[in-house]
């Protein structure tokens, strides 16, 4: 049996990985077109701010790995043809420019996906490149080629305020740069967190040195060869202000890589990405996909979401690697979108749609909220912390929650992520026993808290 994986990171690591546990006889062939075996792309930041040593730190399956469980890994391939009635895909070398033909058995697609970048005059120089001094991040040498450029003392922009922009600015600020932050949309990390919760974040950013330009669009990058300033339009008065800078970040989003699934004739769905089954089946026979390249609907509200996590990019290599190797294993019907990150010494985490998501799909929720501290009020070493539930107001079934606070805050998450998944009702939350003990955990936990806020609601009607 021949199965061939395209793409090298989290999700088509962990397809090779499974395929070969489900079938030790098969022979496995990952193509990647980067120069190094998988490595955690969510510890770039952290390797650019020095708080992780090496980017070879990064590196979690070495080509080692691959040998010793008989998986022909090839990098620095770009895979740019496919044919799925022959079965074969080719691909070039990006090192000699030599073509190969590779024939599968199953094929599964792990393209990922690549930055989005908005048009923006002055972006690019006369050959198409970016100016120097202008990055996104997504690869391993984009990483580097940031990590070389920053400066102690100098100014850096990022434009985007969603999840990379913001772990960015922290990286950033720790490695000495002033940086700013302009927000593209009402507020930061506005896929993750309501304007509320991220109220809490911009806060403890402006603390840390962060300051933030609300509701603007980038209009110009300046400078002849290099970045000089980037100018910026206000959404709400046109106005343009012109910001001296030495370094820009874009992190302004990002889109599916689905050029192989086209020429494949795999079906794309309304995201952009590529449409799989629970099986992560595509709609092509013997062609399985998984990661950042495809969508899968939302567990709560049913609608198509695109993957962007790497959590759900490996659960969905865990299963196209069982299934292309004649196994059997199934998604969830939907996606949790359970996510968390650490910004500025505050945790922030979130579990389902966020409230704007919920009012699109026709969901009005029931909103508890309460602030607090981790431990008893007389106990030293407590710290606060804010947890937001939302619930549905026709059967008062828990649908998202939102915490941030210094401490256990993703843990807690994980709790809201099992009712949520379990359909637990806010009436049913409350029966819920959590552990108490003054060094350990108060008598009343705020989820406890802002699940009761939200029933008393909830029976108000």
């Amino acid at each position: 049996m021949r199965l061939v994986i395209i793409g090298s990171g989290a999700a088509g690591s962990t397809v090779a990985q499974f395929a070969r546990k489900t079938n030790r006889q098969a022979e496995i062939t990952v193509l990647g077109n980067e120069a190094y075996s998988e490595y955690s792309k969510c510890g770039l930041p952290y390797a650019i701010s020095g708080v992780v040593p090496s980017f070879d730190d990064l590196i979690e399956f070495p080509r080692s790995w691959f040998q010793h469980f008989r998986i022909n890994l090839k990098l620095k391939t770009e895979v740019y043809d496919v044919d799925p009635e022959r079965k074969a895909v080719k691909s070039i070398s990006l090192q000699d420019g030599r073509k190969e033909e590779h024939h599968y058995d199953v094929l599964i697609i792990a393209t990922g996906a690549s930055p989005w970048v908005p048009q923006i005059e002055g972006a690019l120089l006369h050959n198409g490149t970016p100016k120097e001094g202008l990055f996104t991040l997504r690869t391993m040498d984009d990483a580097r080629q940031i990590h070389q450029r920053v400066e102690k003392g100098k100014r850096a922009m990022i434009i985007g305020s969603g999840l990379i922009g913001m772990e960015m600015a922290e990286a950033l600020s720790l490695r000495g740069m002033e940086t700013y932050a302009s927000e593209l949309m009402a507020h930061m990390l506005p896929g993750m967190i309501d304007e509320d919760i991220a109220a809490i974040v911009r806060r403890r950013a402006e603390e840390h040195g962060i300051p933030f330009i609300p509701r603007v669009t980038a209009s110009k990058i300046g400078g002849e060869k290099k970045v000089e300033y980037v100018a910026l339009k206000n959404l709400d008065t046109g106005e343009e202000s012109e910001h001296p800078t030495d370094l820009v970040i874009i992190s302004a989003g990002s889109k599916a890589r689905v050029e192989i699934a086209k020429k494949a004739k795999c079906q794309l769905g309304s995201t952009g990405g590529i449409v799989v089954d629970k099986r992560c089946e595509t709609s092509i026979k013997d062609i399985y996909a998984a990661g950042d390249c495809t969508e899968y609907p939302d567990f709560v509200t049913g609608k198509p979401s695109l993957i962007g996590l790497g959590s759900i990019g490996v659960k969905q290599g865990r299963v196209a690697g069982v299934n292309a190797a004649q196994g059997d294993e199934e998604m969830p019907p939907g996606i949790l979108n359970n996510r968390t990150t650490e910004l500025f010494g505050l945790e922030i985490s979130a579990v389902g749609p966020t409230i704007r998501e919920l009012k699109k799909t026709g969901i009005e929720p029931v909103v508890g909220k309460s602030s607090g501290s981790t431990l008893p009020d007389y106990f030293p070493g407590k710290k606060a912390i804010t947890v937001k539930v939302m619930a549905d107001p026709q059967d008062g079934r828990i649908v998202a929650a939102q915490i941030v606070g210094e401490q256990d805050v993703h843990q807690r998450i994980n709790v809201f992520a099992a009712a949520v998944l379990d359909g637990i009702s806010l009436e049913e939350f409350m029966k819920l026993e959590t552990c108490y003990a003054p060094p350990a955990a108060p008598t009343l936990d705020c989820m406890t808290l802002a699940v009761d806020a939200a029933l008393m609601r909830w029976r108000r009607g």
